[in-house]
């Protein structure tokens, strides 16, 4: 039933052709790709952003059944695929996104291929966007957008260790401050400047005792700087927090506190400017996301496959999608491991069994 052997031959042509999410050129080779095939096996094709984004619908209804989520964009700079082409070494494979997602593009075209085979009045949509990797801004409207409109939504990232299939991942968002301070001779009149790197490093402290690991929240102060010599009471500075949780609530805690930190600060002078940026909702599962999870077991057991879940502080398109209520599961793709390094690998062995699985999935629902 699955040609595993074009599978290898079709993920390879695209690994082998650069699509880092800054080149949107680049990517737009693979879209125009990927579009064609999706026209001439019939499906009713729209691309956006200059061919950088596909939506693929098998009929004009705008309801449908199921929604197959995909990126075509990697973290890999332009250059990466000539310097280390696709290559098969025993059972893995190798290249820039092999795992990361290109075989889940291939596979959610090849499952939805045979799906339409067997079941023609299923109604399937393929999204797959340009700027997942840097968080979806483009698409995120577009995603949601089609996700309102879907019963279920399957996201091809890769599957996890051990056949591992993605349930919960950590909502996020960037907390870039600005302190503006007075600048002044530090040893003839430092009481006449006001230090923004004092703030800074309140901010930094007290930030980061609110965080709750066995709650999942998570401040990390990735990047500071400021000042300008030692002998000048520093003017400016900055720095940027990563926020990891996986409830809502903990976000307006942080954002309350960055409220009261703003309006109060200790160094008087130092005036500060909090910005959140790219701001990603939880993926946790609903009572139906947990009926479907036990509908995957099902067919798992059913295949003699045994599967676990994993639980992850990253984020991805799912985030998206599941904050919709929208039933939702992600690491529908083959395995792999080591994403985003030149070591990043596919488990061909894990194709077929996941092509396997998610047939049985969607027919039996």
């Amino acid at each position: 039933m699955w040609n595993i052997e074009q599978f290898r031959k079709e993920l390879a042509e695209i690994v082998n052709l650069d699509s880092s999410s800054e080149d949107l050129q680049d990517i737009a080779v693979i879209g125009r790709m990927l579009a064609n095939r999706l026209r001439d096996e019939g499906y009713l094709v729209e691309t956006f952003d200059e061919d950088t984004r596909i939506e693929a619908r098998t009929h004009a209804e705008k309801d449908f059944d199921v929604m197959f989520v995909g990126h075509m964009d990697t973290v890999f700079p332009k250059g990466t695929a000539a310097e280390r082409p696709y290559r098969e070494e025993g059972n893995l494979a190798y290249g820039p996104g092999a795992a990361d997602m290109k075989a889940g593009l291939v596979l959610a075209i090849h499952l939805a291929k045979q799906l339409r085979a067997v079941r023609p009045e299923l109604r399937i949509c393929l999204a797959f966007n340009s700027d997942e990797e840097i968080g979806s801004g483009r698409s995120k409207s577009w995603l949601q957008k089609l996700a309102r409109h879907t019963r279920y939504a399957f996201v091809f990232e890769p599957g996890r260790q051990n056949n591992g299939f993605v349930r919960s991942r950590k909502g996020g968002a960037d907390l870039e401050v600005s302190f503006q301070g007075i600048a002044a001779h530090a040893g003839v009149a430092p009481e006449k400047g006001a230090n923004a790197l004092v703030e800074m490093a309140r901010w930094i402290t007290e930030l980061t005792a609110l965080q709750d690991f066995s709650a999942g929240t998570s401040i990390t102060a990735g990047v500071a700087a400021g000042g300008t010599a030692s002998n000048v009471v520093a003017e400016r500075a900055e720095v940027v927090f990563d926020i990891r949780f996986k409830d809502s609530h903990a976000l307006e805690k942080i954002r309350e506190k960055v409220s009261y930190l703003k309006q109060n600060p200790d160094v008087n002078g130092v005036k500060a400017e909090p910005v959140f940026k790219n701001v990603i909702m939880p993926m946790n599962p609903s009572n139906v996301t947990e009926e479907l999870m036990q509908k995957m077991n099902q067919a798992a057991s059913g295949l003699g496959q045994s599967i676990c879940w994993i639980d992850t502080g990253g984020v991805s398109d799912a985030n998206h999608i599941a904050s919709l209520g929208v039933p939702t599961l992600c690491g529908c793709g083959p395995v792999g491991n080591d994403m985003h390094s030149s070591g990043e690998y596919l488990e061909l062995d894990t194709i077929e069994k996941r092509l396997e699985l998610m047939y049985r999935l969607i027919v039996q629902l």
